[in-house]
């Protein structure tokens, strides 16, 4: 926890940065909480940068867009604490003005090769305002998906598992949606095709049986491989779709099938 005392330099601190330093180009934000004396494994610790980061990103506001070299500078020359601080910035950014900074948002994040600071940065600064109108933020997704950038399909993954959880209602139109990339899905897209039917399981089980029952006479070995990648239960019908499957004159077909049989072996039937 912050002292008031603290709470109350960094605020002046990180005020007195923003209204001097950055109308200047000086953007070396390092000197708001250099002097803090605690340290955790030799770093700020995070409760420091996040009051930081708040700070500022308040005191934005609708100004925000005046400041991407800032952005781009801390994200690149401030490691961790700089990756905190751009995500909160943008999670208050998008609020103001969301068309906007998404577009620079997808570009940050199709440039990302970690897959932490890509979850950071979904989680922080996007998750937030697409939780409020998530049909709205749906096809945007589809559209990012379409670069098939493996960290940014795997922290939009979470975002599918999450709302479908938080709202069963989303599981149709979402299910909908990520049903149309299923013809050309490359590797990462069946796994994120694979994790979200899984979920759907989890939460409607009448649902996720009537999707195999919709693909009961399908032969195409990818669609085949999103339905045995997402097998967690043993049923009459679903073990019937895939015993065909392994009996198809398909040899890609049938070694996927005859591998979601070993997996539905091992189940309980249900």
């Amino acid at each position: 926890m912050l002292s008031l005392d603290w709470k109350e330099r960094l605020k002046k601190d990180t005020i007195d940065f923003y209204e001097r330093k950055l109308a200047n180009k000086e953007f070396d934000i390092d000197i708001v909480y250099n002097a803090y004396p605690e340290r955790i494994d030799n770093k700020v610790p995070q409760v420091v940068i996040t009051f930081v980061a708040k700070t500022i990103a308040s005191k934005m506001g609708k100004e925000a867009e005046n400041y991407f070299d800032f952005y781009d500078y801390i994200l690149e020359k401030k490691g961790e604490s700089g990756k905190i601080i751009f995500a909160y910035i943008m999670a208050k950014a998008l609020k103001k003005k969301p068309e906007k900074f998404m577009d620079y948002l997808e570009k940050i994040l199709l440039s990302i090769d970690d897959q932490r600071e890509c979850n950071l940065i979904i989680d922080k600064a996007i998750y937030p305002i697409v939780k409020k109108d998530p049909l709205k933020y749906i096809d945007l997704f589809k559209k990012w998906m379409k670069h098939d950038n493996e960290h940014l399909l795997n922290s939009l993954q979470k975002v599918f598992i999450k709302l479908i959880s938080a709202d069963p209602e989303l599981i149709k139109p979402i299910f909908q949606r990520l049903e149309t990339t299923w013809l050309y899905a490359s590797p990462s897209m069946i796994k994120l095709n694979i994790q979200v039917l899984k979920a759907i399981q989890k939460i409607d089980q009448e649902f996720y049986l009537n999707v195999y029952k919709h693909y009961h006479f399908t032969r195409n070995p990818i669609f085949a491989e999103i339905l045995c990648g997402a097998l967690l239960v043993r049923n009459d019908d679903i073990f019937k779709i895939v015993e065909n499957w392994s009996k198809s004159g398909n040899i890609k077909l049938k070694k996927i099938g005859l591998h979601g049989l070993k997996i539905l072996k091992k189940k309980k039937g249900k």
